[in-house]
């Protein structure tokens, strides 16, 4: 039906509430899925990396990892200097990107299933380890119901009781997506030609897109890339052995060397691939990652730390927008953004009413080389045993606060002056520093965060 034009049905219509007209719009969404296309919806595609830290891309000022083609896509959209994941380990940040929630609310605030400390000072709360619950409107759901075409593919790590053949969460086809699902032998892949299943996975973007393209469609590849183990093809690798030795990089695993650059030519296939297809001015391409980098496999400085700890280094994350005709090329955006503001952006950008109740804001103007939306304050909790120490922080402005709760102490930095976090101003500064506590305590009772408590098994000679 040329010219025909079906708006958006409002999120999450039951048929108790629905009336003839809508019953009819969502008819026609169903018989006329061509009808969707407009130059203002247009498709999405996300690459979600695992682990990829902060400056693991040329773009970001890595002098060892060959990043062209994810370079070349920051030079084609915005590049976020500033932005964040909702948590510095896996699962909470999966959780948030699909739902637009903090971890904190959802209880979801460690990676499934998280580590067992069961002589540490303090007992972990009794956290949703099983995954993602039915109830919780995702991404995908959201989507779907505005006429999208959806999959996710590769890592999901939020449960899923079919694949795992028990009780528990539903994968992402049980919220909302039409492909998708974990397979850990890619995960495990060590085969040079294909590590990790980067290529797979392009692969199957490519056959989802090619069967879906006469509709709106959402498509993510959720790599297993660059989490550990390091799988490389080894010719590549030695070839990074003679650069870290000939120029000595800071950055210097010559293995994680060569992941990342498998990484970067699937992102140049599949970009290339849409280009052939008459697909690339319709689409929306956003780059990200779920935490920061792993100190040892990278390196993060100058940001302090890495994945699994509070500081920057574990939290930074990476973020590439392109959008042809919308974003500005080649700019940079310092927006304080994260993984909790996908949802809401891109339901923007799909004519897609987020559900209510969630915390992310919508930065699709800022896409749009705009202003980004006022934001107080981010906040992060962390009440288990990682890397680092439990704890919480907050940033307000320049300023980071982090709470320890095993001592109750706090550490205070300003960001714009020490971006690594080396010099704590919190007795310096005590009135900032009483602030911002009194910002993070209110905001976690806000969310109803669980907290630990004292462990009755607590054995120092045993942690």
């Amino acid at each position: 039906m040329p010219g025909f034009r079906v708006t958006p049905p409002p999120f999450r219509l039951y048929a108790s509430t629905m009336t003839g007209l809508r019953n009819t719009l969502l008819l026609l969404v169903a018989l006329w899925p061509g009808s969707l296309r407009a130059a203002d919806r247009p498709n999405v595609l996300m690459f979600f990396v695992d682990d990829l830290g902060a400056v693991d891309l040329g773009c970001y000022g890595s002098s060892l990892y060959r990043t062209p083609h994810i370079d070349r896509l920051a030079r084609e959209g915005v590049r976020f200097t500033r932005a964040y994941a909702a948590c510095h380990v896996c699962s909470p940040t999966r959780a948030s990107l699909q739902t637009g929630k903090y971890p904190a609310r959802l209880r979801i605030t460690d990676w499934l299933t998280g580590h067992k400390k069961p002589f540490a000072k303090l007992k972990v709360p009794d956290w949703r380890m099983d995954g993602l619950p039915g109830e919780e409107v995702t991404l995908g759901e959201m989507l779907k119901e505005s006429g999208y075409a959806t999959a996710w593919l590769g890592k999901w790590h939020l449960g899923d009781r079919l694949l795992h053949g028990r009780d528990g969460a539903p994968g992402p086809r049980g919220h909302g997506y039409d492909a998708g699902g974990e397979d850990w032998n890619l995960n495990k892949k060590n085969d040079g030609t294909d590590p990790k299943g980067v290529f797979t996975l392009t692969s199957e973007a490519r056959d989802f897109i090619g069967e879906h393209r006469d509709r709106p469609w959402f498509v993510a590849l959720s790599h297993y890339s660059v989490h550990t183990p390091v799988r490389f093809n080894k010719a590549l690798k030695k070839e990074y052995e003679g650069i870290v030795k000939e120029r000595q990089p800071r950055q210097r695993n010559a293995g994680y060397a060569a992941m990342v650059e498998a990484l970067d030519d699937s992102v140049g296939r599949l970009l290339g691939w849409l280009e052939e297809q008459g697909l690339r001015d319709d689409t929306l391409v956003i780059f990200y990652s779920d935490n920061g980098g792993l100190a040892g496999p990278t390196d993060n400085h100058p940001l302090r730390a890495g994945k699994g700890t509070l500081y920057e280094g574990g939290t930074r994350v990476p973020l590439i927008v392109r959008w042809p005709g919308k974003a500005p090329a080649g700019t940079t955006s310092d927006a304080k953004i994260s993984s909790i503001d996908l949802l809401p952006s891109i339901g923007a950008v799909a004519g897609a009413s987020p559900p209510e109740g969630i915390d992310g804001l919508d930065f699709s103007a800022t896409w749009k080389g705009g202003e980004a939306p006022a934001r107080e304050a981010l906040y992060w909790h962390y009440p288990h045993y990682h890397r680092g120490m439990p704890g919480g922080s907050i940033r307000k402005g320049d300023w980071k606060l982090i709470e320890w709760f095993e001592t109750g102490e706090v550490e205070l930095y300003h960001l714009r002056k020490d971006p690594s976090e080396r010099d704590d101003m919190a007795k310096a500064m005590p009135t900032i520093a009483r602030e911002l506590l009194g910002d993070l305590r209110a905001w976690r009772e806000e969310v109803g965060a669980q907290m630990m408590t004292p462990n009755p098994d607590y054995d120092p000679d045993k942690r």
